[in-house]
């Protein structure tokens, strides 16, 4: 059985993998940006990679609250 330790570390290391992904897209996304023209004709900014990674970002934040209540309240860490 995973011990609850392991379990909030492993979170902890996707939350953390999940916010580099998110910085690593806001550059890139403004990095896109900075280089389009600022006419009225300026393409929509493709936000769906910087969308995406926020998502991952507050579930595994979501997931990480939820785990450490799960402890707090003395409750089985099993998946079943």
């Amino acid at each position: 059985m995973v011990s609850p330790n392991e379990l909030t570390n492993a979170l902890d290391a996707a939350l953390a993998t999940a916010r580099a992904e998110y910085r690593q897209a806001v550059i890139e996304l403004a990095t896109r940006e900075a280089a389009k023209d600022s006419s009225v004709t300026r393409e929509p900014a493709d936000v769906d990679r910087i969308h995406h990674a926020r998502t991952r970002i507050i579930a595994l934040d979501a997931a990480r609250d939820e785990l450490s209540t799960i402890i707090d309240e003395g409750a089985p860490l099993t998946s079943d």
